[in-house]
């Protein structure tokens, strides 16, 4: 019913991101126009990415739980521990021992993780559960 999601973990400080080209222009996904004019700045992904240095990790996923809100097997996600999670979040949580990436709501007044996968159920968490949350999802990244 609910399968398991195995994580590598990477504290983002050990993420060692080189400035890119960055073009400040909007792309269009259309009609190809010449972009050279347009080229500002260098992007520092690492200030991009993480605001709280000292409160932000990475891992990678595996599983499908979360394929709807674009999360896939192989991707990277990023996770700030100092962020406080929001009903709609999406969370790196424990639920009785093992790690879990899920949207958190809340119906009547009971709080449930939910899969953005339609193959899977809500998980329920209840009060004699062993629950906490690790931090919130805040980028994910993934090869195209």
């Amino acid at each position: 019913m609910n399968r398991k999601i195995k994580l590598k973990w990477c504290p983002a400080s050990a993420v060692a991101f080189d400035a890119v080209p960055f073009f400040d222009e909007g792309v269009q996904a259309g009609f190809p126009s010449p972009a050279e004019d347009h080229l500002d700045l260098d992007l520092d992904l690492n200030s991009y990415l993480v605001q709280h240095p000292s409160a932000t990790f990475c891992c990678r996923v595996e599983g499908d739980s979360m394929v709807g809100a674009g999360i896939q097997t192989g991707d990277v996600i990023m996770i700030d521990r100092s962020l406080t999670p929001h009903k709609g979040s999406i969370v790196l949580a424990v639920l009785d021992g093992e790690f879990t990436v899920k949207r958190v709501d809340i119906q009547d007044d009971t709080l449930l993780l939910i899969p953005e996968n339609p193959k899977l159920k809500p998980i329920e968490v209840g009060e004699e559960s062993n629950f906490q949350v690790w931090g919130v999802v805040t980028f994910v990244i993934h090869k195209v």
